[in-house]
């Protein structure tokens, strides 16, 4: 079978399933999938002792690659059935439920389930998905917003979700708040991050070393928060 999955042997006993693709060329290449799994493109006659030796050379660069692969995962693209997105931090697969009964979408553990029937429109999906996720990300700010603004005592005039295009999230000199929807992405710890960020900014409208020392009071590994978002 010139493409199919392949189970290698990992020097610490683990297995990991990669894509292996044979074809006519010359070399090993290796790469991470649309799906997020490595896939090892390799000459026809190559056997599984070389690809194996090839994996667990470059295991370490594999995991690195997954890692990124995960947090390029984001909000719909294409609403078919299977597409992985990911909400709350973790990857969640789009899944079609045939029904005759209609029922609101709903995550299950990994899955975000969809009710269609054979008279169901892409539109009407799109749609159903679309409100989920709104909904989603006004009610994960909203509880995330109270929590830092419980903790730190900072009160804005108004909080605003919307989708944003150029930050996470806004505070302006009328004490309005806008946090951007499209952080429904990321887990509560870094949901709070921006409510806390925008909050801090309520005391200083600037990102002055008092600014960042006030973010560091409530919120000690805000660095890391911070990376992981600009990976």
């Amino acid at each position: 079978m010139p493409k199919g999955y392949a189970d290698i042997d990992l020097a610490g006993g683990e297995k990991l399933r990669v894509i292996l693709d044979l074809g006519k060329r010359k070399n090993i290449s290796l790469r991470i999938s649309e799906d997020g799994i490595p896939e090892v493109r390799a000459p026809y006659g190559c056997t599984m002792a070389k690809v194996t030796e090839i994996v667990n050379k470059n295991i370490d660069w594999i995991r690195k690659a997954e890692a990124s692969h995960k947090m390029r995962i984001g909000l719909p693209k294409t609403y078919q059935d299977g597409e992985v997105i990911r909400l709350l931090g973790r990857r969640t697969t789009i899944s079609y439920v045939e029904s005759n009964e209609f029922f609101e979408p709903e995550l299950s553990d990994d899955r975000l389930l969809i009710s269609v029937s054979r008279y169901s429109t892409q539109q009407q999906i799109k749609t159903l998905i679309d409100r989920y996720i709104n909904d989603l990300a006004f009610n994960e700010i909203t509880a995330c917003m109270k929590k830092m603004i419980a903790v730190t005592g900072l009160v804005p005039d108004k909080v605003t979700v919307k989708p944003m295009s150029a930050s996470w999230g806004r505070c302006i000199s009328n004490r309005h708040i806008s946090i951007n929807s499209k952080v429904i992405v990321f887990d509560r710890d870094c949901i709070s991050y921006v409510c806390l960020h925008e909050l801090c900014h309520l005391v200083h409208m600037n990102h002055s070393p008092e600014f960042w020392a006030l973010v560091e009071k409530y919120c000690p590994d805000y660095k890391q928060t911070k990376t992981i978002m600009k990976n």
